[in-house]
């Protein structure tokens, strides 16, 4: 799997988490602390992000890596 692809899983893995839970970009981006242009970046596959920002966003959502990273 090339790293375009796995950035893109886990594009789509926050993207849907964030639709289930019925909640915005911005007020996301705000639990998770981080920019909502940055979050809508990851979001669409066009940003590179560090392990620190994707911890925040996994905590932004109240689950584990094991549950975040168990349908990619």
């Amino acid at each position: 799997m090339e790293k375009s692809e796995i950035r893109n899983k886990i594009a789509e893995r926050i993207k849907q988490l964030r639709h289930e839970q019925n909640i915005t970009q911005e007020r996301f981006a705000s639990m998770a602390g981080v920019n909502r242009t940055y979050l809508a970046d990851i979001e669409k596959g066009n940003r590179n992000f560090g392990i620190d920002t994707l911890t925040r966003i996994i905590s932004g959502f109240g689950i584990s890596y094991a549950e975040f990273f168990a349908d990619i």
